[in-house]
């Protein structure tokens, strides 16, 4: 990959040469709806660095247009322990969506971090460490999809994702996380980028670089031709290493296992803690941490 990294108006050298020694970002006020989002995503090294990869393999304002077009989801471990993986995807593609590129992804316990540096701020540490247990438990499947709809396709696919709270759902309504059986706020089976700007952030937070040149141009090239991606191979790939295992009943009165419990063992009985743990454990906490820009101050899980 030949990095192009972009640059405010007129930052070039004498000669007319891009000068590629920062990570400088976008216009982020070009990627988000949310006021102070734009700053503090200038200052955000992940985010500089998912718009350096992104733009210095299809250029500036290709750039935008994938960010834009594109809706990211990873597909989690726990949606392919349950065994509904299969269905959220063509829930998706029933939902108007159509895959651009996809790939198998593992991630670690510091990109549990990076992804969700921002909102976990009601989050315990406890939740954490359910959350890292979790994706210990396999790969999980990273898929781009393009919306037609004129809409940016991160808005809509977040959209028609729904909560994380099975409380808060509207009823009636056939979300993402309903086909995909979530049963609480922990075990969310599907996470999507919220808009265009954390689409740039996340690819960062979930692809490495040598990763991302040809699954950026896949999506890029399918984008233009309005061709599908297959997502079969893919697919199969995190099934062999991590099959269904099936949700286990729900207890009413479920013991809490220890966080030894949720890494030792063969890969049932470290599911099985994991969704007590969920049902048990403390998820939020009642003091929150800092907002990051003034919308977050509005929101509130216990609402």
């Amino acid at each position: 990959m030949r990095l192009r990294t972009s640059q405010p108006s007129g930052a070039v050298s004498a000669g007319g040469r891009r000068d590629a020694r920062d990570l400088v970002g976008p216009d982020w006020t070009r990627l988000t709806e949310v006021t102070g989002k734009d700053e503090v995503f200038a200052r955000d090294l992940v985010a500089r660095e998912g718009w350096a990869a992104l733009a210095g393999q299809l250029g500036d304002e290709e750039a935008y247009t994938v960010a834009r077009s594109a809706a990211l989801m990873w597909v989690r471990p726990d949606a392919f322990a349950a065994g509904t993986a299969r269905r959220v995807l063509a829930a998706t593609a029933e939902a108007g969506f159509r895959p651009l590129a996809v790939m198998p992804v593992r991630v670690d316990r510091c990109a549990v971090r990076i992804l969700w540096a921002y909102m976990c701020r009601w989050a315990t540490a406890e939740r954490l460490m359910l959350l890292d247990a979790l994706v210990a438990l396999g790969p999980g499947l990273l898929v781009l999809w393009a919306d037609g709809t004129g809409t940016p396709a991160s808005v809509r696919m977040t959209a028609v994702k729904g909560r994380n709270d099975p409380r808060r759902r509207t009823e009636g309504t056939r979300t993402l996380r309903e086909v995909a059986g979530a049963p609480n706020r922990a075990l969310t089976m599907v996470h999507t980028a919220d808009e265009p700007a954390d689409v740039v952030r996340e690819l960062a937070a979930l692809c490495a670089w040598h990763d991302w040149p040809e699954f950026v141009a896949e999506a890029a090239t399918r984008l233009r031709g309005g061709d599908r991606a297959d997502l079969e191979k893919a697919l199969c790939a995190v099934e062999t290493e991590l099959p269904a295992l099936g949700l286990p009943p729900l207890d009413t009165d479920p013991a809490a296992p220890s966080v030894h419990e949720l890494y030792s063992g063969p890969a049932g009985k470290r599911w099985a803690a994991l969704v007590a743990a969920s049902q048990t454990w403390p998820l939020l906490r009642r003091t929150p941490g800092p907002a990051a820009w003034p919308e977050q101050e509005e929101r509130t899980p216990w609402q």
